[in-house]
């Protein structure tokens, strides 16, 4: 019998690319046709979800902005969509209902466990959010990818966060930078702040660009810069010689990844993971108004084992920003160093060790063996 799972959530791209990455591990071992994702509809989840091909249900739900009217919208649109989630999980025959986070999560969560389905939930950052906190009680499992700074009223299993298969098997470095039209040879800055960029991080770099010009033959520079950043990023790089690509958003995130010595970004768990997983040693900014402070813990956690550094956004003027540079990106044995802690602090595995845990849980697999998990692990 083949498993059928609903995975709800979604709104940003931490929340999406794990739900894609498990996606992807049932497809490949199942089909297609044993998963189905229920988001809010946002444009980059339509464009992320419709890209990939997998079947989607748009719920009704709103997603919450400041001011206690919007707030107190998201809480009448999401009473509101848990019929809509429990019609489309009953149209699926889903099997259990993984939570991924955002707004969209709580009401497919919501109607999974009133259909008396198993919910499990995946929590990507180091806070658990207020979605993972709200179903923890009804939850069977929080698989987290790092240690958690809360107690949750669910069980926790530290495993990772999943990956979506390019990173599996990214190009070769080198390979990566001719790809994207770069020096193979030449270290390479990734400018990144989340799937929607950062106008805080572009205005920093493109501030601070002045002051490469004497550095301008020593690096080059991949630039994702959200909407309306990018003509004036391609400006200032041209204007003191350093060699840059940009885009506003790309799909072929391990292709950008793979080509990248040091990234500096904002410190999302998604974005996070993937760097990681390619070993690609990070300058973390963390968002200052991230809920519970939840992006400075993550920051905290990857510095704490040598796979980067924490840079507040106050602090990134552009003599601070030259240091960094010269520190970690032209400085060939620390970005090495830096670079094995980030491979070994990645979970390579994660969507197939999840999988396997869940479908032990409910019944449609028997438990991996002692043995398999050490393989698992050494891969």
């Amino acid at each position: 019998m083949h498993p059928r799972i609903a995975i709800a959530g979604g709104g940003t791209g931490g929340h999406i690319a794990p739900a894609l990455a498990l996606a992807e591990e049932l497809s490949e071992r199942f089909g297609r046709e044993s998963v189905h994702l229920l988001c809010g509809g946002n444009d980059l989840e339509r464009s992320m979800y419709g890209h990939a091909g997998f079947d989607f249900t748009t719920l009704p739900v709103s997603r919450p902005r400041a001011g206690l009217r919007s707030k107190a919208t998201t809480v009448i649109t999401t009473a509101m969509a848990v019929p809509a989630a429990r019609k489309a999980l009953k149209r699926f025959e889903a099997d259990a209902l993984v939570c991924v986070g955002g707004y969209a999560g709580l009401p497919g969560a919501m109607a999974a466990s009133l259909m008396r389905l198993p919910v499990f939930s995946l929590e990507a950052n180091a806070v658990p959010g207020k979605v993972t906190r709200t179903i923890a009680r009804f939850a069977r499992v929080c698989y987290a990818h790092m240690p958690l700074t809360r107690n949750l009223d669910c069980k926790v299993e530290v495993v990772g966060n999943p990956l979506r298969k390019a990173f599996g098997n990214p190009p070769d470095k080198a390979d990566a930078k001719r790809a994207l039209g770069l020096n193979s040879s030449l270290p390479t800055l990734l400018i990144i702040g989340g799937s929607q960029g950062a106008k805080a991080l572009n205005d920093a770099m493109i501030s601070a660009a002045p002051t490469f010009r004497n550095m301008r033959e020593r690096f080059q520079v991949l630039h994702i810069t959200g909407r309306g950043d990018r003509d004036r990023a391609e400006r200032a790089w041209r204007a003191v010689g350093v060699h840059c690509r940009a885009t506003t958003f790309t799909h072929n995130t391990a292709t950008w990844f793979a080509a990248t010595d040091l990234a500096l970004t904002r410190s999302g768990a998604g974005t996070i993971s993937e760097l990681l997983a390619l070993g690609v040693p990070m300058l973390l900014v963390p968002y200052p108004h991230a809920a519970d402070d939840h992006q400075r813990a993550n920051a905290l956690w990857v510095a704490g084992s040598g796979a980067g550094v924490v840079a507040p956004e106050a602090t990134l003027d552009a003599p601070r920003v030259r240091d960094l540079l010269e520190t970690l990106l032209l400085n060939d044995q620390a970005r090495s160093a830096a670079s094995k802690a980030a491979l070994a602090l990645s979970a390579p595995n994660a969507s197939g060790t999840i999988l396997d845990r869940i479908l032990a849980e409910i019944g449609l697999s028997e438990p991996p063996s002692a043995a398999d998990l050490e393989e698992r692990a050494a891969a």
